[in-house]
């Protein structure tokens, strides 16, 4: 006889113990979902920041843009500073440094509507929502791609 015929002839003759495994599948199912429960509510308090817009006229959030901001990044080339100055007369200023160069700075104009920050190089207009978070600028306030600006004046 074969395997497959051995096996197929046994199988009647194998007890089956079901009426013990539905309990235990339950209280499994009960006790997984309590866990996860409790792990959600612990997520929810770790200090998962979510950046909310804060509410302010465009004059309150020029005057809080106003001054020098350096962003630093980590690359492949080590690190980058990048500044931004934002001048009350609505020009920018934006350059770059690294360990190996500084660029010179590029000229341009900026302005805010709402909590839009938009900044003009040469006719390349760059809109993108912005927020403040503990005294940093958010910019662009867009998941996966924040930007955090330290003021440095």
């Amino acid at each position: 006889m074969s395997l497959v015929g051995h096996l197929v002839r046994l199988g009647p003759e194998v007890p089956m113990r079901t009426q013990h495994v539905f309990p235990k599948i339950d209280w499994l199912a009960q006790f997984c979902a309590l866990v996860l429960a409790a792990l959600s509510a612990e997520a929810a308090n770790s200090g998962i920041t979510t950046f909310q817009e804060s509410s302010g006229t465009s004059s309150e959030n020029s005057n809080a843009l106003i001054g020098h901001w350096r962003k630093t990044t980590i690359s492949y080339t080590g690190p980058i500073d990048e500044h931004l100055i934002l001048h009350v007369d609505g020009t920018v200023e934006n350059w770059t440094v690294t360990a190996y160069e500084r660029r010179e700075p590029v000229t341009g104009h900026w302005n805010v509507e709402g909590k839009m920050l938009t900044l003009s190089f040469g006719g390349n207009d760059r809109s993108s929502p912005f927020t403040f978070y503990q005294g940093q600028l958010v910019f662009p306030n867009i998941p996966n791609r924040r930007g955090f600006w330290e003021k440095v004046n």
